[in-house]
């Protein structure tokens, strides 16, 4: 019987749902695409309100069933202490996963060892994390006696975690190329759901951003939207100022303390100055934003050294997508999977140090013309990344494993 003969049983899994980014917003365009075909079960760990994911990405969840998992337990909290705060739930969860009989798992959970609990797997892959593939050392010792007490609770040696999905996707070809530098697996890369927020209203003098508000930190995978950085880049821009240019911020602040912090700093800093916040902006409120703006900034992975720390890096850029479709013009860092969105000079700029951002801002606030011609560019190059083109490759994809014989050893 072909797999798309009758509806299946699909589990998403993503564990970062409150960071209402990137990778959130593709979890739940996937959810709601497949649920319109499939009973999906979306699996979480904190808790969440559907209603506000709705408002925030423009989806519609009601045939999504949302799945929050238990808490973890002895002896599973010894084996997460050993293994590291990145992967505290991966047995945990995997024990309850199975007993589900699920067709079909999608992992999308950032940093996630689980092993593929169902019939069939996709690992959906932001960027790749340090497995470890070269323990040493403590870290190392430890790594291995946690892997050996997964084994025993789970009847699958973690060190084959990866092997239990029948495909690796990646969100770009820079995620790709380090699934395969990092991982040695060949990654499929998909490209994650934009969404077309055109057309374009009369534009203004606005510089926008859109990311959210994460503290920096000097963790590897830590993953700074910049936002510090374009605000000390704005206030060298007096001559901007005078002429009536105005900086806008939008993003999700996070209900730790530590976002909150961030967002009144940055308020602070911005007082008097032509800069305004736009805090959990609903959809319809940033879409006005992105047609209103006339030029994008993108910062993501500004002074550090992205063969070091890659994941520090934009992984792709679905806000840069988004702007461009609604006709901002995109100034961005020449890094990470922004270059596989923006040509310079084509769709928009890239830059690589905050002088050329600055002169690059500036040729096009005082160039009307040159605006116009890259903004017919942007829009018209953003097409290819649309939820409709999304969704038609992830199906072919899903379509390709659930065909596949099922490996009797998974």
């Amino acid at each position: 019987m072909s797999a798309r003969a009758r509806a299946k049983n699909i589990g998403i899994y993503n564990l970062h749902m409150p960071a209402r980014g990137g990778g959130e917003k593709l979890t739940l365009v996937l959810a709601e695409h497949l649920s319109r075909a499939h009973h999906v079960r979306l699996f979480h760990h904190a808790p969440l309100e559907p209603k506000g994911l709705e408002d925030a990405f423009a989806v519609d969840l009601r045939n999504v069933e949302f799945c929050k998992l238990d808490d973890i337990r002895l002896p599973l909290r010894v084996v997460a202490k050993l293994r590291g705060r990145h992967n505290p739930f991966s047995t945990h969860h995997y024990l309850q996963l199975k007993r589900l009989e699920l067709d079909l798992f999608i992992n999308i959970s950032h940093r996630s060892m689980m092993p593929n609990p169902a019939m069939k797997g996709i690992f959906l892959c932001m960027f790749p994390h340090d497995i470890g593939l070269n323990r040493n050392g403590l870290r190392g010792m430890r790594a291995s006696l946690a892997s050996s007490i997964e084994q025993v609770l789970t009847g699958t040696e973690a060190a084959q975690w990866l092997e239990s999905y029948s495909r690796v996707i990646a969100i770009s070809q820079y995620s790709a190329d380090w699934v395969q530098q990092l991982w040695q697996r060949h990654a499929e890369v998909i490209y994650p759901p934009a969404d077309d927020m055109g057309p374009p209203a009369p534009k203004e003098k606005i510089i926008l951003h859109v990311g959210r508000f994460t503290p920096s930190s000097a963790e590897a995978d830590q993953h700074d939207k910049a936002q510090g950085f374009l605000l000390s880049i704005f206030l060298e821009m007096k001559d901007l100022h005078a002429k009536g240019w105005e900086l806008h911020f939008a993003g999700n602040v996070g209900s730790d303390e530590s976002a909150k912090q961030l967002a009144a700093m940055f308020l602070k800093r911005a007082t008097g100055l032509p800069v305004k916040f736009h805090f959990n902006a609903r959809f319809e409120a940033l879409r006005d934003l992105y047609r209103r703006a006339a030029i994008y900034w993108h910062a993501t992975g500004v002074g550090t050294n992205a063969q070091r720390y890659p994941q520090r890096h934009e992984h792709f850029g679905i806000t840069t997508v988004e702007a461009m479709s609604a006709g901002a013009v995109p100034v961005v860092i020449n890094s990470g999977g922004q270059k596989e969105i923006v040509s310079d000079g084509v769709n928009g700029f890239c830059w690589s140090e905050g002088e050329s951002l600055l002169r690059q801002t500036r040729a096009l606030a005082k160039d009307s013309a040159l605006r116009d011609r890259l903004s017919r560019a942007a829009i018209e190059s953003s097409k290819k990344f649309r939820r409709q083109v999304f969704v038609a490759r992830i199906d072919e994809s899903i379509t390709r494993v659930l065909d596949e014989p099922a490996d009797p050893t998974c």
